[in-house]
């Protein structure tokens, strides 16, 4: 086992300990929330579950920077509405999948993503779009926030290039909403044990 895996290990097993389950999220959009669609959303639990689905546009608004990013990975708008599910079949299911591991695990979920107010605005406005209560409530964890010690307490060094590099994942993120859920879920697992070494007297 390597560095990184034995790291990704052990801080799986603090997220796993937590009170909290924490769902590592990811989505791609044409724009920020309110002037774009979501298109996409993935999802990744601790316990090992996953949820992926693209989703129909349902603004005609869009940024076009953000438009052509993820339309060169696949998001193109005319395929989307012609194949993908509506917005309200997705969040729907999405609902039902929390609350099937909610139930299971016995604990309220957790949105977790790296800069977490740009996804969980998205989120949050298809769950009102769709007339469903946000599961998650109105208070998402941010991973961005949570590598501030290790940096030390500078913002523009929480970006992803300079992290530890024994907690990064090889590659990056390849805008497939559940590949980068899973990616990001990797650098949580790594920051939870770095952090609780160091609070552990560990790692000074």
């Amino acid at each position: 086992m390597t560095t990184k895996e034995r790291l990704w290990a052990r801080g799986k097993e603090r997220v796993l300990n937590a009170p909290q389950l924490y769902i590592d999220v990811d989505c791609e959009a044409d724009g920020i929330a309110g002037n774009g669609s979501m298109l996409s959303l993935g999802a990744q639990s601790p316990t090992g579950e996953s949820f992926y689905s693209e989703i129909k546009p349902y603004t005609d608004d869009f940024m076009p920077g953000n438009r052509a990013m993820i339309e060169r990975h696949g998001l193109v708008r005319e395929r989307l509405l012609d194949e993908a599910p509506d917005v309200q079949t997705v969040m729907d299911s999405y609902y039902d999948w929390l609350d099937d591991l909610a139930r299971k695990t016995g604990k309220k979920t957790v949105f977790t993503a790296f800069n977490a107010a740009f996804d969980w605005a998205h989120v949050d406005l298809a769950f009102v779009k769709t007339g469903i209560e946000n599961p998650h409530g109105t208070a998402p964890f941010d991973l961005k926030s949570l590598a501030l010690p290790l940096v030390g307490w500078n913002w523009q060094a929480t970006k992803k290039q300079n992290l530890p590099k024994e907690i990064l994942p090889d590659g990056d993120f390849t805008h497939h909403a559940l590949e980068d859920a899973q990616y990001q879920q990797k650098i949580h697992f790594g920051l939870a044990a770095l952090l609780g070494e160091r609070y552990a007297g560990i790692v000074k």
